[in-house]
């Protein structure tokens, strides 16, 4: 068990970080978030966006939350 564990704030299990991407017409988008196992609360983290174009490659970053 971490110390740096974060719990649900709706009935306080543990949050498991979640990494998923899709991929649409040339585009990669990433999310990243935390959510809960038992109620389904998704705490958002940060987005990626990868693209490609004929100078290289291209990636935008969103941080959404802090901590």
């Amino acid at each position: 068990m971490s110390s740096k564990e974060l719990k649900c704030p709706k009935d306080g299990n543990t949050l498991v970080l979640v990494y998923e991407s899709e991929r649409l017409s040339g585009v990669v988008r990433v999310s990243i978030y935390y959510k809960c196992q038992v109620c389904g609360y998704r705490r958002d983290v940060e987005k990626l966006e990868i693209s490609r174009d004929e100078q290289g490659v291209l990636i935008k970053r969103s941080l959404l939350s802090s901590s």
